[in-house]
């Protein structure tokens, strides 16, 4: 699953190498996108406010849960400081998504590859 906060911040890596081949990864494991919205934005400003995160990454966790993601796997350390917000605040608004590092995810998971997930960069 990807979003277009996702496709934002891909294009805001500064190594051109690098951002092509987080391009690449996204488009191959993009297969369901997230658009927009409204209910995005509403849903963005409780997790941003209650979480204490940037509305950035409140944009992004938003499209997860609207997307229907199990998994947001992400490197960004503001987001994986606030994983026990963002999930409790999550489960309360009828949400099953879990934060991991994508490391993390992969030891927990066995190696099984669930590709339920938002996948976000930095």
């Amino acid at each position: 699953m990807t979003s277009d906060y996702v496709k934002f911040e891909i294009e805001q890596i500064l190594d051109p190498l690098k951002r092509k081949d987080v391009r690449g990864f996204e488009r191959t494991l993009g297969s369901v996108k997230v658009s927009s919205s409204g209910r995005i934005i509403v849903l963005a400003l409780e997790f941003s406010s209650e979480c204490n995160i940037s509305s950035l990454d409140a944009l992004r966790v938003s499209a997860a849960c609207l997307g229907e993601a199990t998994f947001l796997l992400t490197c960004d350390d503001e987001i994986l400081n606030k994983t026990m917000c963002i999930e409790r605040l999550a489960t309360e608004k009828g949400y099953t998504l879990k934060v991991r590092n994508p490391i993390n995810y992969l030891w927990e998971d066995g190696g099984r590859g669930n590709n339920n997930f938002e996948d976000s960069h930095r």
